[in-house]
């Protein structure tokens, strides 16, 4: 029997970490000095993922005479998977490093016009950096899809400047961007309608990048503005449907967000 000193709950079973806030427990006995009263004790079960039993002495006896089959605990290992994505990755990220090296070396050796190793290395950083954010990050999907957004365009706006630097990445892929955003918004919002209001941090995140794109348009960065104010328009018209439509429900998530 253990006892998590920051939960105040007893354990039944045989583990070192307490399943509501994984902080390690300590051990304690079972006598009346220890929990008076009705003390909540956590017993993990085969066929319940949490029960709670409030009968101290049958937990306990249950926990002593299964731990011994359990290999000491009866959670399950949450992490098993993430330690062999986490290994996958810095196997990935090892192999990438060595083929870069070579590569460069090749390409320093040959002494061709375009240091075309430059550009295997964008396209090395960038696939790391989108298995590691994207792939398998643990952060949350709305997160997965800005940050893939944000390096998809670096990515292609150091692939225009490695070959010649016409501008073509600014200029089509930025807006082009934005306006597939605005798509994948809609269809998020009608897939998750009843949370809703849970995407107009990305409608904003949009209208920012809108902007962006108007001023390099207003600078004459993007040459072809047509495609940055379809963007600007998409992304603000998106923006005020859900606030004005939305009501109050839209304007109690901004003042969540932004702590009004």
């Amino acid at each position: 029997m253990t006892k998590c000193m920051k939960c105040g709950v007893y354990i039944a079973d045989n583990t070192d970490k307490c399943p509501l806030c994984q902080q390690v427990v300590a051990p304690v006995g079972l006598s009346s000095d220890n929990h008076q009263g009705t003390e909540w004790v956590f017993e993990q079960h085969n066929d319940v993922p949490d029960k709670c039993v409030n009968d101290t002495d049958s937990a306990a006896k249950r926990a002593d005479s299964t731990a011994s089959h359990d290999n000491g605990t009866r959670y399950p290992d949450v992490k098993g998977a993430s330690r062999k994505y986490r290994l996958l990755e810095n196997i990935i990220l090892f192999l990438s490093i060595v083929g870069q090296i070579v590569l460069t070396t090749v390409d320093y050796m040959t002494d061709n016009e375009i240091n075309w190793s430059f550009i295997v290395l964008l396209v090395v950083i960038y696939a790391n950096v989108t298995l590691r954010l994207a792939i398998v990050g643990r952060n949350g999907y709305i997160f997965k899809i800005v940050s893939t957004f944000v390096f998809t365009v670096l990515f292609l706006e150091g692939i225009d400047l490695l070959t010649g630097a016409s501008g073509w990445a600014l200029t089509f892929v930025f807006p082009s961007a934005i306006l597939a955003m605005v798509l994948a918004t809609i269809i998020l919002m009608i897939v998750n309608i009843r949370n809703w209001q849970s995407y107009m941090m990305m409608q904003l995140f949009l209208v920012l990048m809108s902007v962006i794109a108007m001023i390099l348009v207003a600078v004459k960065v993007i040459w072809f503005p047509y495609l940055a104010m379809g963007a600007m328009g998409a992304s603000l018209f998106l923006f005020l449907g859900t606030l004005i439509i939305g009501d109050k429900r839209a304007r109690t998530e901004l003042k969540r967000r932004f702590h009004i």
